[in-house]
Formats: C-alpha cells, sequence, structure tokens
C-alpha cells in the first residue's frame, strides 16, 4: 500500500521540481563567478568603468569615482597602487615563492590594494581588506575582478548586495580553489544581474575574514569594475537555465514512470 501511494504522489512532485529548477532562475538577482562570458551575455556587456589607471593614491576611502562611492568598512587605507608594486614581506608561514604571491591587475597597470603595497600577515589594520561600494545611481548590473594575494584551500571572502533601503538582496561566498597553502596570486571574476525592473541595488560589500599569518592569503584587492544602470525592460534569464532545468526534472520524472521505480519513503 505504502509503495501505491508513493507512486501516486510521484508525478505531483516530479511535476513540483520541474518547476522549482525552472523558477529558481527567475530570482531577482543573478550572480555570475567566474563567468565574465555569461554576466557579458546575460547583461548585455557592461563598460568597463573604472580600472584606477589614474593617478596614484594611498588612500581614496571617502572618494567617488564615476558615481561610485568607495569606503572601508574596517577603517583600512583604500590605497591605488601598481600591481608590480605588491610584495609579501616576511612573517607568513607557509610560502614556497613569496614572489608569487602579489596582486595582479585585470587592466592596466594599478590595482586597489587596502592597507597598500605590502600584503602584511596577520590580524592588523593593514590586512583587513573589506570593500563597501555605494553607487550613486542604482544599478542593472555590476562586476568586478577581485585579487588574491594567494588562492589555496579558501578565500574567506563574501559579498553582501542591497538596494537603496538597504534590504539585503544577495549574499554569500567568493569561490576559490584547492591548490595548497602557498598557491601564486590568482583573480577572480565576480558579477551581479537583475533581471527585474522592481530590483535593483545601491550598496555592495565584500567581506574579506582571513586574519592571520598562515599562507600568505590574507591579502586581497580588486579591479576592472563593469556596471550600468537600472534596465529599461527586464532582463530575460538565459533560456538554458530554463530549459535545462525543466527537462531535467521532466526527463527523471519519464524514466521512472517507464521504469515502475518505487518511491521508499523517509523512515
Amino acid at each position: 500500500m505504502t509503495r501505491l501511494l508513493a507512486r501516486a504522489v510521484l508525478p505531483t512532485i516530479t511535476l513540483a521540481a520541474a518547476i522549482t529548477l525552472a523558477g529558481t532562475a527567475h530570482a531577482a538577482i543573478l550572480v555570475f563567478q567566474n563567468d565574465l562570458a555569461t554576466f557579458n551575455a546575460t547583461a548585455g556587456t557592461p563598460p568597463v568603468t573604472i580600472t584606477f589607471d589614474g593617478s596614484l593614491s594611498a588612500n581614496i576611502a571617502g572618494s567617488k569615482i564615476s558615481g561610485v562611492t568607495f569606503s572601508s568598512p574596517p577603517g583600512n587605507t583604500l590605497a591605488v597602487v601598481t600591481g608590480a608594486s605588491t610584495a609579501t614581506p616576511g612573517g607568513f608561514g607557509g610560502t614556497p615563492n613569496p614572489a608569487t604571491n602579489v596582486l595582479i591587475p585585470t587592466s592596466g597597470r594599478n590595482v586597489l590594494s587596502p592597507g597598500g603595497a605590502s600584503l602584511v600577515p596577520g590580524d592588523q589594520l593593514g590586512e583587513r581588506d573589506s570593500l563597501q561600494l555605494d553607487f550613486d545611481t542604482p544599478l542593472a548590473a555590476f562586476g568586478l575582478d577581485l585579487l588574491f594575494q594567494s588562492l589555496d584551500f579558501l578565500t574567506l571572502t563574501s559579498y553582501s548586495l542591497f538596494d537603496a533601503n538597504g534590504v539585503l538582496l544577495a549574499s554569500g561566498g567568493v569561490n576559490g580553489n584547492s591548490s595548497g597553502g602557498g598557491a601564486p596570486g590568482d583573480t577572480r571574476f565576480l558579477g551581479f544581474v537583475s533581471n527585474s525592473l522592481a530590483t535593483h541595488f545601491s550598496r555592495l560589500v565584500i567581506t574579506e575574514s582571513d586574519g592571520d599569518n598562515n599562507f600568505p592569503d590574507a591579502n586581497i584587492g580588486y579591479d576592472t569594475f563593469r556596471f550600468v544602470g537600472r534596465p529599461a525592460t527586464d532582463v530575460p534569464v538565459p533560456s538554458t537555465l530554463l530549459l535545462t532545468g525543466g527537462m531535467v526534472a521532466l526527463g527523471l520524472f519519464a524514466r521512472r514512470r517507464a521504469g515502475g521505480a518505487d518511491v521508499t519513503p523517509l523512515g
């Protein structure tokens, strides 16, 4: 009797799964990690607007560039330096080749390096690399490159995106790799796109919380900001996202029906 009931419920469960898989792509904020091509295809290739390749500055905290106000939540300096000047000093453990643990520019020569060119170890102010960006014009799409002193086991970096009323729209961790302690510096793209006229964002906070001297991975920087204002029309979700989600679930249902698969209830 239990198996018959499970078979009767299966079509409802599977159809619901298909709707859920297809519907997740309709989230108001789409997040892109390490996928600039799809970000550009979805957002219409927002222009690169900020590259930090103007004058060098010891501290741009509190400054506004192209309608973006920069601030450091922990109160660190936000220094614009050449990528070639960034360096990992002594004091870190597990540094097979500190010359490779630098901030790599993704456009031009300069980068934004909280705390300055010296990528210091330990839990001190110069290592606290979190960044807050406030946008004069609410945005529909924004992307930036995160520059890592080292990409090893964990980035310990996260993002939070807010609307003009301070409502949290999206949050999560920044994906890195797992190539081992002391790995060379590398870059990761992070982008956001609103697919709704009703949703746009006014603040992005990047939180970096690695504050020790175990491997040279405690510092990050920033480069190559891409953005546009709110959309004139809803941004369509790529059809492949919708098609894949729905067809996978429906295909699973069809295969279960054809094979007469049983569903074993929990417990």
